[in-house]
Order: C-alpha cells, then structure tokens, then sequence
C-alpha cells in the first residue's frame, strides 16, 4: 500500500513540474512574440539611420550598435519561440555554402571595419539537414562573438568543408557518431 502511495505522489510532483513548464513556455512564448513586434520598429529605425547617415559620420557607429543589439535580441526571441514550441523548427536539406553566401552581407555588417572577414566556401559540400534560422542564428552568434574578441581588429574567416570523424575526435567528449559529419567553422 505504502508503495503504491509514494509512487502516486511522484506522479503528482511529476505532473506539478510538468505543468509549470508548460506554463512557463507559455508564457515565455508570449513575451517573445511581444518583444519582437517591438524589435521590427528598432531595427526598422536603426536600418532607416544606417541609411541616412555618413559612415564616416559620429552617429554611425551609434545606429550599427542599435542595429548589433537588435539582432541579437532577435536571435534571443527566436529561441524563446523555440523554447515555448510557438516555433516549430523546419529541418530541410540545406547546402551550407548558399545560406552563409546569402547571410554574408549581413554578416558583413555586424564586424567591424578593422576585421578583415572572408568566407571560403568547401568545395562538394555536403548538404545537411537543419533548420534554416537555427542555423543562420548560430552562424551569425559565432560571427558577432569572434568579433567582440577582436577588439583591436584582426581577421576573421567563415569557412564551410566536410568532416570525417574519426576514433580520435570520437574520444573526446562529444555527441557524435562516426562517419561525414559537415561543419561550419570561424
């Protein structure tokens, strides 16, 4: 009997616990859909003063700062949507080298102008199943952190190529099985 009792109070916890996430989701998703109704006007007014004023201009880097900050807050909405499931990820077959030629002029936008950046794109790549905005969202966060730790400039290169993994890189502690693995590196 006591057995039965304790295991029907795990239960109970269990479903407590499940019904908070549930709500927390819900309620994450709510601010996230908020929030980025208000993101569309920053980043519309940031690109409108991008636009308007000189490069070389005291206000220009001021408007890319607004316009650095609202990408990332975009990219922290769209995981908020992910999170709550108010976002269903899209896997599709992908080539690496079309999404990130496609996102370099963006790309190019968020480094700085004392960051030499390039792209080099594999040769035969292999394509890869993946949601699109998951991964132009962890090309473009890998892209604006290689650039923050360059603050005195450098170099900085977006190279795709496809990977074997082999029984090396399957000792070190990582998800992963053997065979071609694709990967976008910086």
């Amino acid at each position: 009997m006591k057995e039965n009792e304790s295991q029907q109070k795990q239960l109970q916890n269990q479903l407590r616990t499940a019904q908070k996430m549930e709500a927390i989701g819900r309620l994450a998703g709510g601010v996230a859909h908020d929030f980025n109704n208000l993101l569309t006007v920053i980043k519309g007014h940031g690109d409108l003063m991008l636009d308007r004023l000189e490069p070389n201009g005291a206000l220009y880097e001021s408007a890319r700062q607004i316009e650095k900050a609202s990408d990332r807050a975009a990219a922290l909405t769209r995981q908020l949507l992910a999170f709550s499931r108010m976002q269903v990820l899209q896997p599709k077959i992908l080539n690496l080298n079309s999404l990130v030629s496609e996102m370099f002029s963006i790309l190019k936008r968020l480094v700085r102008e004392d960051i030499a950046f390039t792209f080099r794109s594999g040769e035969s790549l292999a394509r890869v199943k993946a949601d699109p905005g998951q991964i132009e969202q962890v090309i473009m966060n890998l892209t604006v952190n290689a650039a923050d730790a360059m603050p005195a400039g450098g170099s900085l290169t977006i190279e795709t190529h496809n990977f074997s993994a082999d029984k090396t890189f399957l000792r070190e502690p990582v998800a992963a099985r053997s065979g071609r693995i694709c990967t976008a590196n910086r």
